[in-house]
């Protein structure tokens, strides 16, 4: 059968009353597979939210095939007629029929399929499993709806009709999943980046992922403090009669992978909270369409988790502020500049010291600042805080009254870090040096991206002095 001859919508209707009949033929023998495998249900706030038994699905239809083994050729003879019909309607898609494996009346039909750098071993059955879980999920839907989107899947990438099929269930993308601050909905950053709510989040990484990584408490308020920033991209399967989990992978994400953990950091700064790396994943695919495919659980192709260790998940965490994004953004859109090099590890420094926790994080947290403060204006080995004071008040100060806060809050700064580090600790009380890590994060975050935006002054001395 060559594709010039195939009929897409003659192929769908086939399948979906085939998929109508076997899941009316199934259900007393899946009643009974169940009650030899009970499953563990799943209650969120107070709901019954088991998903539908994909992998039971699968068990049963193993049974159906190798029954003669078992001893039950006879028990399983009216549901294997009527999944063996399911099968043939499936395979007949030029795709599928070009890879599968002809082999017995109920054979394997095992072939490979490959998703982005990932591949696996796919049977017939997976499929029909993957296409019984899609349409008791999907709200509306049935199995005309199911047939179609599996169907749009298998045509190629770029194909309009096929598209408008699928909706979202061909989207993917790399991720980073952070912790920290609350996203209300997808912000499109442009050069192909974007800042992912946690509800989207969701479409792409598997709930119990989220509930390891994230602080403990954090459910209490529905997670919303977890988000992502991701390179979205579209995507299609690839089917084969062989292949090899060694083959090798796609571009690497790794270059991705930096460059959000830079806009992380800018993201943090700018909003003075901490905001934690939770988990880098590569090739994350929707996870409807994971299970259309016959997948139970998403495997990315790439991943590295980090702990949110000193994060309490039961405090609230502020929204994402649109005019703080804004400076993360614009400086990140410079991260290529000679500008951004030169104050790089100041950002990262500043998001470190936001995250600091133990006995003394508000010591060492302010000294972190005060390193920022004396690398960023330059300062002379002595006379450091006053120093800091006039060219601070000079270049971030707004008008007269402004300057002489910033001079105030810049020595009051340094003499709490001089305290810190000498040792007086009977001068430096720990309110003293919270408000003192507040006050000088403040003058760092303002010096900050007024570098980046603007650079420094030509001479120091000569702004210090005026």
């Amino acid at each position: 059968m060559t594709s010039l001859e195939f009929d897409a919508g003659g192929w769908i209707e086939r399948v979906a009353a085939s998929l109508a009949e076997l899941a009316r033929a199934q259900e007393p023998y899946l009643e009974e597979y169940l009650e030899g495998y009970p499953r563990k249900r799943v209650i969120v706030d107070g709901r019954d939210v088991t998903p539908y038994p994909l992998d039971d699905v699968r068990g049963l239809y193993f049974q159906v095939r190798y029954a003669r083994n078992f001893g039950r050729e006879a028990h399983y003879e009216p549901l294997r007629a009527v999944y063996d019909g399911a099968r043939h309607a499936l395979l007949s898609h030029p795709t599928l029929h070009r890879v599968a494996v002809a082999g017995r009346t109920l054979g394997e039909n095992n072939f490979w399929m490959r998703i982005l750098s990932s591949g696996t071993s796919i049977s017939a059955s997976d499929l029909i499993a993957g296409l019984m879980a899609r349409a008791a999920e999907s709200p509306g839907g049935g199995f005309r709806t199911v047939a179609r989107e599996l169907g749009a899947l298998l045509a190629p990438n770029g194909d309009g009709t096929a598209a408008g099929a699928l909706g979202t269930l061909d989207e993917g993308c790399d991720l980073l999943m952070f912790y920290g601050v609350t996203v209300s909905k997808r912000i499109d950053l442009g050069n192909g980046m974007a800042i992912l709510p946690h509800e989207e989040v969701r479409r792409f990484v598997d709930r119990e992922l989220v509930e390891e990584l994230a602080p403990g408490g954090a459910g209490f308020h529905g997670w919303q403090a977890v988000g992502a920033i991701v390179r979205p991209f579209r995507w299609r399967p690839a089917f084969r009669r062989s292949g090899s989990l060694n083959e090798p992978s796609t571009a690497s994400p790794e270059p991705f992978f930096r460059q959000a953990r830079v806009l992380l950091d800018l993201i943090a700064v700018s909003h003075a909270v901490p905001v934690l790396p939770l988990a880098a994943m590569s090739d994350c695919i929707d996870r409807s369409a994971n299970r259309l495919l016959g997948r139970e659980s998403q495997s990315p192709g790439g991943y590295r988790k980090w702990p949110a260790d000193g994060l309490d998940g039961f405090a609230e965490r502020p929204m994402l502020n649109s005019s703080a994004l804004e400076a993360a953004r614009e400086a990140f859109e410079g991260r290529k500049s000679a500008r951004f090099a030169k104050y790089a590890h100041f950002v990262g420094r500043l998001a470190e010291a936001l995250s600091r926790h133990g006995r003394f994080a508000d010591e060492v947290r302010t000294v972190d600042v005060a390193i920022v403060l004396e690398g960023m204006y330059e300062l002379p080995e002595r006379g450091k805080a006053s120093e800091l004071a006039k060219r601070a008040s000079e270049f971030i100060g707004t008008d007269v009254r402004d300057r002489q806060k910033v001079r105030e809050s810049a020595l009051q700064f340094y003499k709490t870090r001089s305290e810190i580090v000498h040792g007086d600790r009977n001068r430096a009380s720990p309110f003293g040096i919270g408000v003192a890590f507040v006050s000088g994060f403040d003058l760092a975050r303002r010096t900050l991206f007024k570098l980046l935006q603007e650079g420094p002054p030509d001479d120091w001395n000569v702004l210090a002095s005026t």
